[in-house]
């Protein structure tokens, strides 16, 4: 049997309106409720968000390349 996908939204209380294809009518059927993902630009944006905030704390501005670099190094040495 094939797979049939419909779109809706949820209603405020907690409902879900959809009108199944009349092939399948009167027959016992599966729902699966899957949440839209957020569109990847939004994740993006939040992350660029945050590097942001982390970048501007002061704490940061004391942080050289060359420190980042010596911790890679040590980590990867095992040290």
């Amino acid at each position: 049997m094939n797979t049939v996908i419909k779109k809706t939204k949820v209603d405020p209380n907690g409902w879900l309106k959809v009108q199944a294809p009349p092939e399948l009518e009167n027959q016992e059927v599966d729902v699966i409720i899957v949440p839209q993902r957020p569109p990847a630009v939004e994740g993006l944006a939040k992350w660029r968000s945050l590097a942001d905030e982390i970048q501007s704390l002061a704490s940061s501005k004391e942080i050289t390349d060359e420190d980042i670099q010596t911790e890679i190094d040590d980590y990867r040495a095992g040290r």
